[in-house]
């Protein structure tokens, strides 16, 4: 039986919209050096490398994905948007995509295509339209490190991985916007409207991510707080994600269930307030180091008035960072987060930045780790919660 060297390998794709820095990290459990498909020369450099080694390469635009054409983008009949596709009352908006078989009728992709597709233009009866890849304009540097050496294990049938697809495909380059992105009607809607005190009256200590992803957030987190320095959590509940490690931290909680913020051993101030009903924020300006809201966000209903108060209360230089991850109460997440794409939620909490005048723009995205063996998802699926990341700095 033949045999091939194996590794575990943690990738990043490294690139630069204009509005943002971005980084896609995307864990493989297990390489193989013979059968898969790596970017570039990366194969015969990454079985040299050690645990914790890391290699860098650099491709041109239109190398790693299909280049740029200008006859993808085109337009068609607006009847060609297909609304009831999979059941799901579409309605084509310019900036946000799309899969390709909503437009099968209109174009050469399949009825099932799942491909994207953006929308550039809406108008009375035709749509314009970008079927080009959303990564195909920018030039893409790929790292590569080496988590474990799996040694030589027997190839058994199946096809090899084509890493550089696994990278770019599923979802990096929908969180960059064209023009000046999407048109949104606040406040945001939701399926239930009602007032947010009589949904958080009872304590609701959930995890909305998996233990692994877990330490992913808290590792985030730590390159930006910094010891002794002032911390705001937003619409936190009984933990902070934070590394307890970090020596001296003043952390201010915000939330809307006394309970949850009790049972959090981080905070230091703890206070109860709706951001939906009161986005005005109890603080001086420039008071805070750093701001996080995790795996909150999509419950903001009016999110820019709440982003200018953070801005205003954070000191020149200091960060806020929003995460999130693919779990929520599905009533209280504003309705067009949960129709979007995960990277495009990406670009929807990147545009609130944007229009509220953050600075130094990044987004990170994490994927493709083991979830935990005693995480009650498991059987659900093997793979720990994506995390996804938007930070901005007050300039």
């Amino acid at each position: 039986m033949n045999q091939a060297q194996h590794a575990s390998i943690e990738f990043s794709l490294i690139w630069n919209s204009a509005q943002a820095a971005h980084g896609d990290r995307l864990f493989v459990p297990k390489t193989d050096f013979r059968r898969d498909i790596f970017p570039g020369s990366m194969a015969q450099e990454l079985q040299q490398l050690q645990p914790g080694e890391r290699i860098e390469q650099v491709f041109p635009a239109g190398e790693l994905v299909e280049p740029w054409k200008s006859r993808d983008v085109r337009r068609i009949p607006l009847a060609g948007f297909r609304r009831d596709f999979k059941g799901l009352n579409l309605s084509p908006q310019a900036g946000r995509f799309y899969p390709g078989g909503v437009i099968a009728g209109a174009s050469e992709y399949d009825p099932g295509e799942i491909r994207p597709f953006r929308v550039v233009e809406v108008a009375d009866d035709r749509l314009t339209v970008d079927l080009n890849h959303p990564l195909a304009q920018y030039p893409l540097t790929v790292t590569a490190t080496v988590t474990a050496h799996l040694g030589w294990q027997a190839q058994r049938g199946g096809s090899g991985q084509d890493i550089a697809g696994m990278l770019t495909g599923k979802g990096p380059g929908l969180q960059a916007r064209n023009g000046t992105g999407l048109e949104y009607s606040f406040p945001l809607s939701r399926v239930d409207d009602k007032d947010d005190s009589l949904f958080y009256a009872v304590p609701r200590m959930v995890d909305h991510i998996d233990a692994r992803s877990d330490e992913i957030l808290t590792s985030i987190y730590s390159r930006q707080v910094q010891p002794a320095s002032s911390v705001l959590d937003l619409m936190t509940s009984w933990t902070s994600h934070l590394d307890t490690s970090i020596k001296d931290l003043a952390v201010t909680g915000i939330g809307m269930n006394r309970e949850e913020l009790e049972a959090n051993p981080l905070l230091s101030q703890r206070l109860l307030q709706d951001l939906n009903s009161t986005p005005a924020l109890p603080f001086d300006d420039n008071s805070f180091d750093t701001v996080l809201c995790s795996l909150s966000v999509e419950y903001l209903t009016s999110p820019l008035e709440v982003f200018n108060e953070v801005r205003r209360v954070l000191k020149p230089g200091g960060a806020f960072i929003n995460s999130f991850s693919e779990r929520w109460f599905p009533t209280k997440a504003v309705t067009l987060w949960t129709r979007m794409h995960p990277f495009e939620r990406i670009g929807m909490v990147l545009d609130h930045y944007i229009a509220t005048g953050f600075a130094d723009l990044q987004t990170e995205s994490v994927r493709g780790h083991l979830r935990p063996e005693n995480d009650r998802y498991r059987g659900m699926s093997p793979f720990s919660d994506p995390v996804y990341v938007v930070a901005g700095r007050k300039p």
